[in-house]
Order: structure tokens, then C-alpha cells, then sequence
């Protein structure tokens, strides 16, 4: 492992041994080589626990709000697409990946720096949610881990974990649902919002034709889809999608081979 800061407490020493393999892979991916995925993923690393110390990290489950935040892992991993930003406005762009580059100009990009009412929806609805509820939905879904893995890491009970994390995806499609609906869009995608969120309440339902034909042609709308159908199979792909933008779905290629 690169040198990185040291860690404060036992919280953040567990945070680097559980994260630091999150954050390399898709570094990895982002980079144009090995070294420059070392160099990336430190940074990115730093970069990250310093906006975690910043806000403050709780650990358990309580019951109060807390700062607008993503889970740890998560949170890390979108230092590393904030860190490939800077590069490539600091000249060092040719470090990167040339697929990245090309996405850090267009607009899909824009949308994560963009207005907090424009940003994904995946991304808007994670940080809406408690940290304790957002990172088992983060490690179930996105980091592929077995549920008794991911209740030890949280402090859960094993055998009641599996009903918990319904109740999160239950969770997550409710913060979808509002900011779905706070989001400002044309009349047009308007008009599909309400009738959207019906169809996706049922995983038999079937979609109207005319709605099916706007998923087809509306990014924005499609992504929705899949966030409000938390039991659709798409729940991995809207997650990785929504947070990390470029690259996310073979980072879940990678996170699932790492996990078998």
C-alpha cells in the first residue's frame, strides 16, 4: 500500500483495511497504468479521509441526522473520479485512461458537480439516507459482499440481516421516488413521473408502451427506472452508475470477482 496518512483511531485503521482494495481497483480502472493507478488511488484516498474527518464519520446506528454524506467506501471511490478531475485540469491528464478523459468533457460528467437537483438520482437518494442503512445497501449491492459478511462489518445480527437490507432497498426507492419528483424536467418527462413510479412498484407490471418508448430515448428517466425498482436486478448498476459515473459497471464486474 502507497504511503497514506496515518490512521487517527481503530476506525479509521478498519476504514483503510476495508477500503483500500475498493479504491485501488477502480483507481485501476481509471489510470493508464499501474503506477499512475498507485499514484491515483493514494490521493484519491487522502483526499477522501480528509472530507470524511471534515464532516465527521458515525459508526453506529443511531437514530439522528447526520451531514449529507456518502458511505466510506463510496465517498472514497468518488474522491478518485474528483481526483482524475483535477489531474486533468492540472496537465496531467495523459495519466489517465483515454475513455475517462473523453468522459470528464461531456455532460453525463457535468451532472456530478453540477446542481444538487440535477445530479443522479442514485447519488442524491444514497446521501439522503442514514449512514448505517446507505453503507449495507453500498456493500450488498455494489461491493458484492456475502450478507454475513456485511452484518459482521456493521454490527448486525446475521440472521436478520437479509430482512433488513429489504427494508433498506425499501428505503432507497422511497428517497428515489421524492427526488424523482423534486427534480425540475420538461413537461414531457413530467408527465411520466407519477405513472413511472406506479409501474415500478410491482416487478409484474407490465410498462405502457409509450412509457416504454421514453425509457428508450430519456438517460434521465431510464436511470430512474432502475433506482425505483430496487428488486428489478438493476439496483447494482443504477447504484455503481448513479455514484461513481464513469466505469461503474466494471467496477461491479471487478467488486464481484473479488468477492467470489
Amino acid at each position: 500500500m502507497p504511503d497514506l496518512p496515518t490512521p487517527q483511531d481503530a476506525t479509521e485503521a478498519a476504514l483503510f483495511s476495508e477500503c483500500w482494495d475498493a479504491v485501488f481497483s477502480y483507481a485501476d480502472l481509471c489510470a493508464a497504468g499501474p503506477e499512475a493507478a498507485a499514484a491515483l488511488a493514494a490521493e484519491a484516498f487522502a483526499a477522501g479521509l480528509r472530507e470524511a474527518r471534515d464532516t465527521g464519520t458515525p459508526t453506529g446506528r443511531d437514530t439522528g441526522r447526520r451531514p449529507a454524506r456518502l458511505p466510506r467506501t463510496a465517498l472514497l471511490l468518488t474522491a478518485v473520479r474528483t481526483t482524475a478531475v483535477a489531474w486533468e485540469d492540472g496537465g496531467q491528464g495523459h495519466r489517465l485512461t483515454p475513455d475517462l478523459r473523453l468522459w470528464l468533457h461531456d455532460e453525463q460528467a457535468a451532472r456530478f458537480a453540477g446542481p444538487p437537483l440535477l445530479r443522479p438520482l442514485a447519488l442524491r437518494a444514497l446521501r439522503d439516507m442514514q449512514e448505517a442503512d446507505a453503507t449495507l445497501l453500498w456493500l450488498a449491492e455494489v461491493e458484492a459482499l456475502p450478507l454475513h459478511v456485511a452484518a459482521r462489518r456493521l454490527g448486525l445480527d446475521p440472521a436478520t440481516v437479509s430482512e433488513e437490507l429489504a427494508q433498506v432497498r425499501a428505503l432507497f426507492r422511497d428517497r428515489c421516488r421524492r427526488n424523482h419528483l423534486d427534480t425540475p424536467m420538461d413537461a414531457h418527462c413530467r408527465s411520466y413521473a407519477r405513472l413511472l413510479d406506479a409501474v415500478s412498484r410491482s416487478a409484474t407490471a407490465d410498462t405502457p408502451a409509450d412509457l416504454s418508448r421514453h425509457l428508450a430515448l430519456c438517460v434521465r428517466c431510464a436511470d430512474a427506472a432502475a433506482c425505483l425498482r430496487p428488486d428489478g436486478g438493476g439496483l447494482p448498476g443504477a447504484l455503481a452508475g448513479g455514484v461513481l459515473g464513469w466505469g461503474g459497471l466494471a467496477y461491479l464486474e471487478r467488486r464481484r470477482r473479488a468477492a467470489d
